[in-house]
């Protein structure tokens, strides 16, 4: 059939221009049911979540500053720990050499007694008697006087020969000449 016009078949009271509205409210209508088609066919179909790859794990890079610290402190806390290791052997030591002083200042007062007792008059002459010694008599003692006077030469250091300063010459040449080959 080929196209039909529309002719009014009712009354016409006023206006015969088109309401627009109307065509908007029928594409809505449209929309509207064509938008409850879909989403049932889409309820219908299994939904595909996109896929979600998990994101690869950052890199950790250690600062060279840390890691200077790090080897600083280490050696730092090895030379503190050494140092203590010393320390301990010092004082063992000291310790020891404070128990030695102590024995040999006891050492030292007993000989020094020992030794005063020895030159003790009274143990010297009771000794000699002993031995048979006794005190020697007017006609054993015998005294020598000289004619002349004492004399006496002292030499100084500070008075050298020629054959000193040469000889000293000499020896700083020598000296000089390994000093340069060295």
């Amino acid at each position: 059939m080929a196209e039909r016009k529309r002719r009014p078949t009712g009354p016409v009271y006023g206006n015969l221009a088109y309401d627009l509205d109307a065509l908007v409210r029928e594409r809505q209508l449209e929309e509207a049911g064509r938008m409850e088609q879909e989403e049932r066919q889409r309820r219908r179909q299994p939904v595909q979540q996109p896929r979600r790859q998990t994101a690869a794990a950052a890199k950790v890079h250690v600062s060279p500053v840390l890691l200077g610290s790090i080897v600083v402190l280490t050696v730092m806390v090895m030379a503190l720990l050494m140092g203590y290791v010393q320390l301990t052997k010092i004082s063992t030591s000291v310790t020891a050499l404070k128990n030695d002083i102590q024995q040999l200042d006891k050492e030292h007062v007993a000989l020094l007694t020992q030794y005063e007792q020895t030159f003790e008059m009274t143990a010297v002459k009771e000794a000699a008697e002993a031995a048979g010694m006794s005190k020697p008599s007017a006609g054993q003692i015998e005294y020598v006087e000289l004619g002349e006077p004492d004399q006496a030469v002292v030499y100084t250091a500070g008075s050298d020969g020629v054959l000193d300063k040469a000889f000293v010459s000499v020896k700083d040449a020598f000296r000089r000449l390994v000093e340069y080959f060295q």
